[in-house]
């Protein structure tokens, strides 16, 4: 098969499961509307709070919608492994590397598109809620914080989609990645001790550019924290080529 015909595949796979389909759809709506909701509710307290960061405000909604992420990527490879269809779709495309590459593109792709405009949403809205407290457009750190919520969804739907390659399992990679990604992160990120070692987990890097003002926040700058986990989504990325290609179906 055609590169082409194996895109249009995989688009297909994707469009014919009405809870992958959705999932990216649902995941923006959670990072628009928790951050409108939390933005326009915020009050005297919250504004005049040391440290008060608008634009951070305005993308809490990132904790509750890259769990749906994580499930829209975990779905698009764990679903073949739960129904046995991994043994078609290498016997019509026995080019390992091209069923897999494709796969991460189109949902990586899609994941992308999503993530750009729930990210550019969420600033606006956001910050109109918030008034005379909140960031302009344009302002140091508002674009590049708009960068950043546009490639969190793509990097950690391919992040996702590797370790699921790698444990061909849909059920396990939900019951490793929700819970590792949603609770032990900002667990790890309160204990004493090992509490800097949270900067290096792929959500938490990659939330950090998340910030107006992130200069005394993490060890590191925005820039790097997006490339942490970027190093995460590709070397989940090869970890799951490398399982596809040594492992049987």
């Amino acid at each position: 098969m055609t590169v082409n015909a194996v895109l249009r595949s995989e688009w297909t796979k994707i469009r014919s499961v009405r809870p992958v389909l959705w999932s990216l759809p649902l995941a923006a709506v959670l990072l628009v509307a928790i951050g409108a909701g939390v933005s326009g509710t915020a009050g005297p307290e919250d504004v005049d709070a040391p440290g008060f960061d608008p634009v951070q405000l305005g993308y809490y909604g990132i904790l509750f919608a890259h769990v749906v992420v994580i499930a829209f990527a975990v779905l698009v490879v764990g679903n073949e492994y739960q129904h046995g269809a991994i043994r078609v779709s290498l016997a019509v495309v026995p080019r390992r590397g091209l069923l897999y590459g494709a796969k991460l593109a189109v949902a990586a792709g899609l994941a992308a598109v999503v993530g750009a405009v729930a990210s550019l949403g969420t600033f606006l809205l956001s910050q109109r809620l918030l008034g005379a407290h909140g960031a302009a457009f344009g302002e140091a750190g508002t674009v590049r914080a708009i960068v950043v919520g546009a490639l969190y969804f793509p990097l950690l739907a391919i992040m996702c989609m590797g370790f699921t390659a790698m444990l061909r399992s849909l059920m396990l990679s939900m019951g490793v990645l929700i819970p590792v990604l949603f609770l032990v992160s900002p667990v790890v990120a309160e204990i004493p001790g090992v509490r800097e070692l949270a900067w290096y987990l792929p959500d938490r890097a990659g939330q950090y550019g998340l910030r107006l003002d992130p200069a005394a926040a993490a060890p590191y700058g925005p820039l790097t924290g997006v490339l942490v986990m970027a190093a995460w989504a590709a070397a989940a990325a090869v970890g799951g080529w490398l399982t596809l290609r040594a492992r049987d179906a």
